[in-house]
């Protein structure tokens, strides 16, 4: 068995369908799209829900859709209402009630899913605030089968309410993977990927990625920033925000950069698609491994997780130690 590898972030073999879900928006998430397996076939399909950052729009996180449902993962990206101002509370609380919302299309009429959803597996995922609000749902929801944070902020300029703590003793329901790149400057892994690591009481894994930076995890074969940027505001928005934030600088308000969008633009360009080789496939490569094995209950994926992938500057891992029989195959 050798590490996962360039070529683990391929697409699966299953065709995939997308779907519009403004139908299931409340107010803890603004936008919703699902990406699905066609086949009829398939059934008792798990899912997971995807949350962006500081900024992001919710195409910023559209690469790792069709990648885990071509993997007969049912995965819904969501957006928030205030990108610029949402916590990872307000994140967690929208990854939450976003997953509740998409058990409901198992029963809708109309629904593409409809007969089709596995409601008992759920997973949610989130970059940078959204990745602390993946570990606070963590916390909140015990029936969650798995969490995925990528790039974690803890979210440390929010009141202690809003951003990410970890209870003494930690919960044990619910397993952790963190991804980041150890080159991140927005969330540095020493500041937030390795201490929330070792403040999981579940079983974890870590996997720093060489040379990586806070663009990344973006998407399973490895995002670049200038992908990310390709679906940003439109200059004249930029123009707007811009002249209101100095007007406010001007006032010296304290909230300048709060009360109004920042002028580099929302993140909204996917990046880092599923491709058949890639330097970095191992991102999705390993993301993949740990929704099989927790979400599809693969066990054969517990060999793949523990192994160091080449491209990692760290890694660790806990609770997930393969078999001895499996070892010994």
């Amino acid at each position: 068995m050798s590490a996962l590898g360039p070529d683990s972030c391929a697409l699966g073999p299953h065709a995939t369908g997308k779907q519009d879900a403004q139908h299931l928006c409340n107010a803890s998430f603004a936008s919703a799209t699902i990406y699905y397996p066609t086949e009829s076939g398939l059934k008792s399909l798990p899912s997971v829900v995807i949350v962006g950052g500081w900024g992001c729009g919710e195409q910023a996180m559209a690469a790792w859709a069709p990648f885990y449902a071509s993997h007969g993962i049912v995965a819904m990206t969501i957006g928030t209402p205030s990108p610029f101002t949402d916590s990872p509370a307000v994140r967690s609380k929208a990854l939450l009630d976003a997953s509740l919302a998409l058990q409901g299309e198992h029963e809708r009429a109309d629904s593409v899913l409809r007969g089709r959803l596995d409601i008992s597996r759920r997973a949610v995922q989130g970059y940078s605030l959204g990745g602390g609000g993946a570990q606070l749902a963590a916390l909140a929801d015990p029936t969650l089968k798995c969490v995925i944070a990528l790039a974690p902020d803890g979210g440390y300029m929010f009141p202690s309410k809003h951003s990410l703590s970890f209870p003494s003793p930690p919960p044990t329901a619910v397993p952790v993977l963190i991804l980041c790149g150890d080159n991140d400057e927005e969330a540095p892994p020493k500041k937030f990927g390795w201490p929330h690591y070792r403040q999981t009481g579940a079983a974890k894994l870590i996997f720093e990625v060489e040379g990586g930076d806070h663009y990344t995890p973006l998407g399973p074969a490895g995002g670049t920033k200038h992908q990310a940027e390709a679906g940003s505001m439109s200059m004249e928005l930029w123009c707007v925000n811009c002249s209101t934030i100095c007007a406010c600088w001007m006032c010296q308000c304290p909230l300048a950069l709060w009360c109004t969008p920042c002028p580099c633009a929302t993140l909204n360009g996917p990046t880092g698609h599923a491709a058949d080789r890639a330097p970095r496939g191992a991102i999705g490569g390993v993301a993949l491994a740990w929704l099989r094995l927790f979400l599809l209950d693969d066990e054969t994926a517990r060999s793949q997780l523990v192994l160091r992938p080449d491209i990692a500057s760290g890694f660790e891992c806990s609770g997930i130690e393969a078999p001895l029989a499996m070892d010994r195959s």
